[in-house]
């Protein structure tokens, strides 16, 4: 695939070193004066990571590009990287979109910006979508991908293929909603957090400690849902809610924010999506392995 990369700042650079590990073409552009010094020095700091992960870069395919119509003239797929303002994104997206073939995907980086927002002002908001990483993208591979409602199966299908093929682990949403997956719950735990704080109950240092030596080495082997099983539903009936366990995790004064009743409606959106996790589910002693190898790398950082 022929890629551009438009904004070659952090997140952008970041991008660059890894889209050039993959088989595709990448031009880039950045409007800021002396980015193309920037951008090879933050490839020098990048390449020697992604060899450490067995994806060496090759800087054979990356041009850098004088304007922004020739870094996107040929490009099948546009990942912008502007700052995180509305009204700058709009601007860039619908100049990119003015200067791209009509059938390139255009992908913007933004943290939580809703993809019809952005792409307001363009044609054929059909072409639009958020591909949002987690910072840096080229070391951490999760991602959220999410569409303008016009954007049709088959080009969000192309761009998931796309992230795919360059390592990452894309998660595709149904729809948009402020922040996406991970900056909402990272904002719950934020809130969760400051409330403690200002009421005198824990320091911050206190919090970072309890996430990083205790579910932050979890998170990395068994997610916070998947954690949960045989907690939220019944060991002897898996799939089925334990009413007296959901109460004791939604309803109690654990924390300052309410959870969702347990509803016959969310019953029937978590019984199969909970048998699926318990099918996938590895065994206690393999579980124990991971997280001692995840507990040791940690130690020796």
């Amino acid at each position: 695939m022929r890629v551009a990369c438009i904004g070659t700042g952090t997140i952008g650079a970041s991008w660059i070193a890894l889209f050039i590990t993959g088989t595709h073409e990448v031009t880039a552009w950045d409007p800021t004066p002396g980015w193309q010094d920037r951008l090879l020095a933050a490839l020098d700091r990048h390449e020697p990571q992604l060899h450490e992960l067995n994806m060496p870069p090759v800087r054979t395919r990356l041009r850098l590009c004088a304007s922004l119509g020739e870094a996107v003239a040929e490009a099948e797929l546009v990942q912008e990287n502007a700052p995180e303002r509305i009204d700058l994104k709009r601007a860039l997206v619908r100049e990119i979109a003015s200067l791209a073939p009509l059938d390139s995907i255009i992908a913007s980086s933004t943290s939580g910006l809703l993809p019809a927002d952005i792409a307001r002002d363009i044609s054929d908001p059909g072409r639009f979508l958020v591909a949002h990483p987690f910072f840096p993208p080229h070391l951490i591979p999760a991602m959220e991908i999410v569409g303008t409602p016009e954007m049709p199966t088959e080009r969000l299908e192309a761009a998931v293929d796309f992230y795919r093929s360059i390592g990452k682990q894309p998660v595709l949403m149904s729809h948009a909603i402020p922040g996406f997956i991970g900056a909402r719950l990272m904002a719950a735990m934020w809130r969760e957090a400051f409330h403690m704080i200002a009421a005198g109950e824990v320091s911050m240092e206190d919090i970072d400690n309890i996430i990083k030596g205790g579910p932050g080495l979890r998170y990395g082997i068994s997610g916070p849902c998947e954690g949960q099983l045989g907690w939220v539903d019944q060991r002897e009936a898996p799939g089925e809610i334990d009413e007296e366990r959901w109460s004791i995790l939604m309803q109690t004064d654990w924390s300052r924010l309410p959870g969702p009743p347990l509803t016959d409606a969310l019953r029937d959106i978590l019984r199969p999506q909970l048998l699926a996790a318990h099918a996938k589910r590895i065994p206690d002693e393999e579980w124990e392995k991971r997280l001692i190898a995840v507990r040791r790398a940690v130690e020796n950082i």
